[in-house]
């Protein structure tokens, strides 16, 4: 676990598993507001983190445990206001997002985007320019996808945040991107193209695991230490099952 201060924002690395430590996820602290928590199952460590800032507020991009496991805990004991999206179901009271959360210095606007799930949201500071993107953006170039994931939806998101004005992104497992806007923009290049020819190779006749040879020939890691929960035939489907 690994915590980076500098004067305006502090980012908290955080292993997902203690027994996958290459896999991380970042949550963020700024001006008393933590976006996102961490998986609980840090939660000997994150706590005594946690208790050493001032966490009034809580965002969440989404409902996935290594983002919201700790929230109960914070609830608990430290009591902050906890934002979420009107469908994101948790165990906790949370504050439905209406469009921005203030802070004593800073504004955050809140940006819905529907993709890795539906109650999925970013967040951006315009004043700075930082964009913190969740898990709208790991890599460049995704070849496994969760069983729900849709590559319509991540095309839509990608375009509303290329519109965005911001200098500065920070993925949920990657940290300050460089390149951050370019990253974007070759992500949707990247799903724009691929499910083209996804949609073409569906429409000559080809099977789902003919498609996955062809164009994802090599296994992915993620796909093997998830057993299958993420995969590359999830991905193929849902290039052109909308």
């Amino acid at each position: 676990m690994k915590v980076v201060k500098d004067k305006d924002l502090c980012s908290i690395k955080i292993p997902v598993h203690p027994f996958f430590r290459k896999m991380s996820v970042y949550c963020y602290f700024v001006d008393g507001l933590l976006i996102d928590t961490g998986p609980k199952i840090q939660k000997r460590k994150l706590s005594r983190i946690y208790q050493s800032l001032d966490i009034q507020t809580v965002a969440l991009t989404h409902h996935h445990d290594d983002h919201t496991g700790m929230v109960s805990w914070l609830d608990e004991q430290l009591s902050p206001r906890i934002f979420a999206h009107e469908r994101t179901n948790l165990s906790v009271d949370t504050e439905i997002y209406t469009g921005e959360i203030q802070t004593p210095n800073h504004q955050f606007i809140t940006i819905p985007t529907p993709a890795h799930t539906p109650d999925h949201v970013c967040l951006l500071e315009p004043d700075r320019g930082w964009l913190f993107s969740g898990d709208m953006y790991i890599t460049p170039y995704p070849k496994v996808f969760l069983k729900n994931e849709s590559v319509s939806s991540y095309i839509c998101s990608l375009k509303e945040l290329k519109k965005l004005d911001f200098t500065s992104l920070y993925g949920g497992h990657e940290g300050l991107i460089p390149n951050g806007r370019e990253m974007i923009a070759e992500k949707l290049k990247y799903l724009e193209s691929t499910r083209k020819e996804v949609v073409r190779l569906h429409q000559l006749g080809y099977k789902d695991r003919e498609i996955v040879k062809r164009i994802f020939p090599r296994k992915v890691r993620l796909e093997l230490v998830t057993f299958g929960l993420f995969s590359r035939l999830n991905f193929i489907r849902s290039c052109y099952s909308e």
